[in-house]
């Protein structure tokens, strides 16, 4: 997993709520089994995280066991599929591995989504789109190493 994935989850999950199991990402379905989600994503790896790269967040354990390179308006990057205690898929981080694509990277979602105003404080905009069933996610801050993308339901 990059190292840009693991500093990025914790401003994620600060502006983030537990998801539920709706709709999909990439052919996945949240709240499968990361055997299941590596049957239906080609070039997906199963992931052995480290005890650093684990999530904890109000008591539940997050954990980055799929791994995929993947790319979004030709800007690369690695996604990593979180999945929970029961090994049921919650959310996919993804973080571009150049990381001043960041607001390019915006601007891509704001043509996929629709423009939106960021939030944040300081020298973080994070950017939300939510389309009533998945909730996707920006955190801009580039000047301390953070550009992390998050999908998830509500």
């Amino acid at each position: 997993m990059t190292p840009a994935i693991r500093p990025a989850l914790a401003l994620v999950f600060l502006a983030a709520s537990v998801v539920s199991t709706h709709a999909d990402w990439e052919g996945t379905q949240w709240g499968m089994s990361p055997e299941a989600a590596l049957s239906v994503m080609e070039g997906a790896q199963a992931h052995q995280p480290a005890a650093s790269e684990i999530f904890e967040f109000d008591g539940a354990k997050y954990d980055p066991l799929v791994i995929t390179e993947h790319s979004i308006g030709g800007i690369a990057g690695e996604a990593a599929l979180l999945f929970d205690s029961d090994k049921a898929l919650q959310f996919v981080a993804f973080s571009p591995t150049d990381l001043t694509q960041c607001d390019a990277l915006a601007q891509e979602l704001a043509a996929i989504h629709g423009s939106t105003e960021p939030s944040g404080f300081g020298s973080t905009a994070i950017y939300n789109w939510d389309d009533g069933v998945n909730v996707v996610r920006l955190t801009n801050s580039v000047d301390i190493g953070i550009c992390n993308l998050t999908w998830g339901s509500h």
